[in-house]
């Protein structure tokens, strides 16, 4: 139990590192959630500081939740508790204290956690994405685009079942934050009927 405990701790504290927001007070260009579409995440961070450092904010946002796995299976807990960990490493990258509880939307720290868990699955979902990235040039749509594909994947190759619900869970959490941070966008992009408007919102 104090184990679990500990590695639950460990995860929110990991997951509340602000990696964009760092990135923008090294480049002394001030603070991410003030510029572009003020999420401080990789998209974001790319649109900003430019591609080299919103890879360096993908790699280290990843990092994080791998890292709070690694930690959680050092500890000798069980899946539930590693699971949790998961959980806990994203809602502290979505609601980092050290931001006011007013984080990124999490889509690539649990990436990281997918990838280390089922990095088959992470590798082929993630190639598709790229592909439609490649092709619409629309971030959102390409992020979504591996989410489902994702968890699709995840249930018809039948993975563990706490791996499945995790997956499921993360991705409504990734989904559920950037539809509660840009509700005014959405309801506008309803109203209209614009789905082009719907996946153009970062």
């Amino acid at each position: 139990m104090a184990e679990g405990i500990l590695a639950l701790l460990i995860a929110f504290a990991l997951g509340s590192f602000p990696t964009a927001f760092v990135a923008g007070k090294l480049l002394s260009r001030g603070d991410i959630r003030e510029s572009g579409s003020g999420n401080p995440g990789t998209l974001n961070a790319v649109g900003q500081y430019g591609k080299r450092v919103g890879l360096v904010v993908l790699l280290v946002d990843a990092g994080k939740g791998i890292l709070a796995v690694i930690i959680a299976q050092a500890l000798s807990v069980t899946d539930v508790w590693v699971y949790g960990t998961a959980l806990l490493a994203t809602l502290g990258h979505n609601f980092s204290p050290v931001l006011k509880f007013r984080g990124g939307k999490g889509a690539a720290t649990v990436l990281g956690i997918s990838a280390f868990m089922l990095w088959q699955i992470t590798a082929i979902s993630g190639g598709a994405g790229l592909l439609v990235l490649l092709l619409t040039r629309n971030g959102v749509l390409a992020v979504t685009s591996v989410f489902i594909l994702l968890n699709a994947l995840t249930i018809i190759t039948g993975q563990a079942t706490g791996q499945i619900v995790l997956c499921i869970v993360l991705s409504f959490l990734v989904a559920g934050t950037h539809l509660w941070r840009q509700s005014d966008e959405v309801t506008g992009a309803v109203r209209e009927r614009s789905w082009r408007r719907f996946l153009s919102i970062q």
